[in-house]
């Protein structure tokens, strides 16, 4: 259904409240030629909330005129509603991560590139294994190229 740039704009927000919890918002936009004879383009907005059933449809079509205030109005809304659901990143989760990178950094460097095999031949061992070997073999190439740096050849 066709509605008015400022009524989209208040259904759109009426769309974020209600399926806040349950379904997701789809929001499509492209250029449709527009009658006035310039050259520029409208643009066409789309929202679907992807549900089959009471599925709320709804679009509007924006001159070229009037898409600096249609933006100011719609970009404040996304991003009201779109900040809401943004995940905080997990810092915690982060450090500790780069601990235990740099753990078995280390621990690669003190063994001098190789690796003690340890666990099953199969599984989750074998994996842990072949990805230990791997650091492994690119710190012994890293390594070799510090120490033995490639010569420039001139002609």
């Amino acid at each position: 259904m066709r509605v008015g740039a400022k009524e989209f704009v208040v259904r759109l927000e009426e769309l974020f409240a209600r399926t806040k919890d349950a379904r997701s918002v789809h929001i499509s936009s492209k250029k449709q030629p527009y009658d006035d004879g310039s050259v520029t383009h409208a643009i066409l907005f789309r929202v679907t909330d992807g549900g089959s059933k009471d599925r709320a449809k709804f679009s509007t079509l924006v001159p070229p005129s009037d898409i600096l205030a249609f933006q100011d109005t719609y970009l404040t809304t996304l991003r009201t509603h779109l900040a809401e659901n943004l995940k905080k990143r997990d810092k915690a989760k982060e450090r500790r991560v780069d601990k235990t990178l740099a753990a078995s950094r280390k621990k690669l460097e003190e063994n001098d590139g190789k690796v003690k095999i340890l666990g099953a031949k199969r599984g989750k061992g074998r994996r842990q294994r072949m990805r230990a070997l791997r650091r492994a073999r690119i710190l012994r190439q890293a390594r070799a190229q510090a120490q033995h740096p490639p010569s420039a050849t001139q002609a």
